[in-house]
Parts: C-alpha cells; structure tokens; sequence
C-alpha cells in the first residue's frame, strides 16, 4: 500500500518541479534577452576600446615587425634571394597584419578569462551521482575532489542563463567587432598593395631603363663580376648589438621598403634610387664586397678589354692611351685610378672625368699575356662578357718574316725589345671564340685592332712606308699573311678599325678615341673634348 501513495506522490513532486522551473523560465526570458543585448553591447565596447589601445599606441610593449625581424627571417627552402634588408617596412606589408592580430589575441583573452572565471565562480556540490553509481562510498572524482558543478548547472540552470546569455552576447560582439575590423583593413590594405605594387613596378622599371641607358653597371675591378645593382653601406655605425651585415643594403630599390626612401634599422633616412645613392653611399660589390669606385650607381661606365699574345705591348698601349685621354680633360676634372687583385690577374685603369650631372668612367682592363692565351683562364675574367669595346694588340715583329728582318739590322740601331712569341690567331681565338661560347653577341661590340711596336717597323724597309691610316694598316697585315684573321675579325664583330702604335713622327689616331667617340651614353661635355 505504501508502494502505490508513493508513485503519486513522487509524480507530484516531479510535476511541481517542472511547473516552477516553467514559471523561473517564462519569469527571466526577457532578462536572458536584456542579459544578451548587454553581453552584445560590452563586446562591442571591449572589441573598441582594444582596438583604440592597439591603434593609438597605447599598448606597452607594442607588438611590431621590426627589421631585425624580417633580416634574421629564415628563408624559404630553395628561395635563392637576399634576405630582407635590415629597414622598416611600409605598414601595410607587414604591420596591419600584425595589429590585427594583437586586437584579435586581446579580445579572446578577455573573452576567454570571462567565461573561465564564471565557470569556476559557480558553487560545487556533492558528487551525489557517484555515491549511487558507483559502490565507492566518497565518490571521489577523477581529479580528487569529492564535490561538482555538474549537480550545480541541472539544478539551477534557469538562474544561470543570465550570466550564460551575457557570456554569450559578449562573445558575440566580440566577433563581430573583430569581424567588421577586418573587413576595414582589408580594404584599406589590399588596394595599399596593389597601388604599392604598380608604383614599384613602374619606378623599378623606370630605374632600370635609366641605368641601361646610361651604362651605370660597373665592373668589379678585383673579382670582375659585373654589377648591376651594388650592395650600399649605411652612412651611419650600427651598434655592436645590430645582427651582423646589417648595414649592408643589398636590394635599395623602390619597393616594400620605401618607394622613395627608406628608413635603415638603426633610424638612417636613406635615398632608395641609384642615382641619388651613388651620389650619397658608398658601393660595395655584391659577390666580393670589396669597395667599388665614388659615385658607383649614378656614374656613366664605359669598359674596354685588351687582350693579345703575351709581349704583345698591350701595357706600353695603355699608359699612351690614358695619358691622351687625361691631356684632353683639366687636371680638377680628371682622376686616375690603378687597381690590381694582387692575385696576377688583370690591372684594371679607371680614368673617371667628372661631368655636369654625373661621373663619367673609362675602366681599361690589362689582362697579363699568358692568362689570356689560356681559355679556362679567360672564362674567370668576367668583365670580357660584359664589354662592348676591344682592342686587340698584334705584335708584327711575331711575323717570322719581319723578325728575320729585323735580326738582320745593325745592332746599334735596334734597342733591346721582347718579342711575341705565340701564334697571332690562337691568341685572338682564345679569347673571342670562349665569348662567343658562353654566349656574348660580339657582333654588338666594337673592335680596335693595333698594330704595336711601330718604331720598330718603322726601321724595316716593309715598315718605313707604312702610315698611320685604317686602311694602310689592314692592307699591311693582308699583305703579311693575316687575311684569314682580319675576315673573322670582321665576321665577329660588329665594327672593326686598325690603328698603328708607336710610330715616330706625327701622332697616330688614338683608337681608346674611337671606341668613346661611338658611344651615346657619354654627357654633351665629354664627348666634345673627345673630338
């Protein structure tokens, strides 16, 4: 009998709990929804007042890109560019993202320790399920403890919808703040780009016709390698602190960087255009960074290459060639410069004339006899596939005939002179035919072939006719057996003019002279004082 009033009466119980959390529920329904719009409200203010810290440079310490950052990035596997120099980046590229991203890890923060501290404000209660489950008398729970919010939430689940509601709304403005900022810089930064990007285009492009037309790239004189865009030093000393070659700006051009200046890590404004740098910094070679010659990037460069047998007189030529071009220029205006690698290679002679607007350079480059006689040897010797002016010097006392002549003179009349021994061809063909296999158009380039030692040939009686002009000196050397060689001289190249070196009497044409005269990239002021 007790049995049966029990069912009912526990029917009972379950029904007037039912009906009173019916009645809480329809009771705090519009305060879960206030609860809501208020949670959505401070979201929307804490995602604001985060952002105004962020933006307004309230934040201590801020988080930024700085350049140490993006110098000591480790690069992409099997990305062969530099790293980024050390210098600040244009907001856009890297920054935006990065105060975006603060806004976002401080707004979950916040969110986060809200629900969290909520959570473990709520009561714990006795672990009343485990003591009926389990036959373990404490109930002890798996982290130790004999008490839960588990029975918490079941029994007072309506009461906690308000704060559940608020924790919600709050998560939800949160999102949509951060959602709706987003979204601004989005479209503040991708057009910052694409513009950023036409800009640098189109300056890069501009910069890059300018120095082509100008002939600015420059030849190493110790390694040889052809510089088209030389690493710039900062004018400034970088602290023992700054990472190492830090002061080494290996890619000033428009661009990320700046797209008229750029500011240096260690606070220095620098000009980002070759022009204005050479004029401000020095240059320093990319491959060897030995220092490159003053106003590198903005200066007119023009290379000529020698070559011939050894003993040849190409270095006799050289000093007569530099002293004639001096003699035309005042001496406030005229520089030399005399350079060897101290390894035997090449002697590289700079004659820089100081124009108007900008430095104009003849670089000569005297390659010892034996080492350009040796293809693998003249495969090293960057500069010959970056220059447009040769001048090949052909000893004729190397002729067995006119040595034989010359053997058969007085010795009192006869001064004491080193002869060229090797073959007249294979010394031409040794450099010339290596060019053109590593793929340099010498068709475009220009050639001055000389005839040295012209005292001498003068005491011969094939010599003592011969005069100074083009076409005396090619009919001479056809005359000697040299046809073969001047028909692919003529095949190789693109222009061809025979001069003769060292005659007595009237001066001969200067073919240093004839190379500059042909060259467009020359200032007005210098090409006059070449004629």
């Amino acid at each position: 009998m007790s049995g049966l009033i029990a069912v009912p009466l526990l029917l009972l119980a379950l029904l007037i709990v039912v009906t009173a959390y019916s009645l809480v529920v329809i009771i705090l329904t519009p305060y879960v929804l206030y609860a809501l719009s208020a949670g959505y409200l401070a979201g929307l203010v804490l995602a604001l007042v985060e952002t105004a810290r962020m933006y307004g440079g309230l934040l201590d310490p801020p988080r930024v890109r700085s350049p140490r950052d993006q110098f000591t990035a480790v690069r992409r596997r099997g990305s062969l560019s530099y790293h980024r120099d050390f210098a600040w980046s244009h907001y856009a590229v890297w920054q935006a993202g990065y105060d975006l991203w603060a806004v976002v890890e401080r707004c979950h923060r916040h969110v986060t320790r809200s629900w969290i501290s909520t959570w473990r404000s709520l009561p714990r209660l006795p672990r009343y399920h485990k003591r009926f489950l389990d036959s373990s008398p404490d109930g002890v729970g798996p982290d130790g403890s004999t008490r839960t919010r588990t029975w918490t939430v079941l029994l007072t689940w309506p009461v906690l919808a308000l704060p559940a509601a608020g924790l919600v709304g709050l998560t939800v403005g949160v999102v949509t703040s951060i959602a709706v900022l987003s979204v601004v810089v989005v479209v503040v930064v991708v057009p910052t780009w694409v513009l950023g990007a036409a800009a640098t285009a189109g300056l890069r492009a501009a910069d890059r016709r300018w120095r082509a037309s100008w002939h600015t790239e420059t030849c190493c004189p110790y390694c040889y390698y052809l510089v088209d865009l030389p690493v710039f030093a900062c004018p400034t000393e970088h602290p023992s602190t700054a990472p190492s070659g830090s002061d080494r700006h290996r890619a000033l051009r428009p661009g990320a960087q700046g797209l008229w200046r750029r500011r240096c890590g260690c606070g220095t404004s620098m000009p980002v255009r070759q022009a204005s740098a050479g004029a401000r910094l020095t240059a320093l070679c990319p491959k060897c960074d030995t220092a490159l010659a003053t106003g590198t990037g903005r200066a007119t460069e023009i290379r000529v290459a020698l070559f011939g047998a050894p003993d040849a007189g190409k270095s006799t030529l050289v000093d007569a060639m530099v002293a004639a071009l001096v003699a035309r220029f005042p001496p406030e205006r005229c520089a030399i410069v005399r350079r060897r690698d101290g390894r035997g290679g090449p002697e590289a002679v700079g004659v820089t004339l100081q124009a108007h607007r900008a430095p104009q350079r003849v670089q000569v480059f005297d390659a010892p006899g034996p080492a350009l006689v040796d293809r693998e040897t003249c495969a090293t010797y960057g500069y010959l596939d970056g220059t447009r002016n040769f001048v090949f010097v052909l000893d004729p006392l190397s002729l067995p005939a006119l040595r034989e002549q010359l053997a058969g003179l007085p010795p009192h009349l006869v001064p004491v002179v080193r002869v060229a021994r090797h073959d007249l061809v294979d010394s031409y063909e040794a450099v010339v035919i290596g060019m053109r296999h590593r793929g340099v158009d010498t068709s475009r380039c220009r050639l001055a072939i000389v005839v040295s030692k012209g005292d001498l040939l003068g005491l011969l009686p094939v010599g003592a006719p011969l005069r100074a002009g083009s076409t005396d000196v090619r009919r001479f050397l056809v005359e000697h057996g040299l046809d073969s060689l001047l028909t692919s001289a003529g095949r190789d190249f693109g222009e061809v003019r025979y001069f003769l070196h060292g005659q007595t009497g009237p001066p001969s044409p200067d073919p240093l002279m004839w190379l500059l005269r042909g060259e467009r990239a020359l200032r007005p002021e210098v090409t006059n004082a070449l004629r």
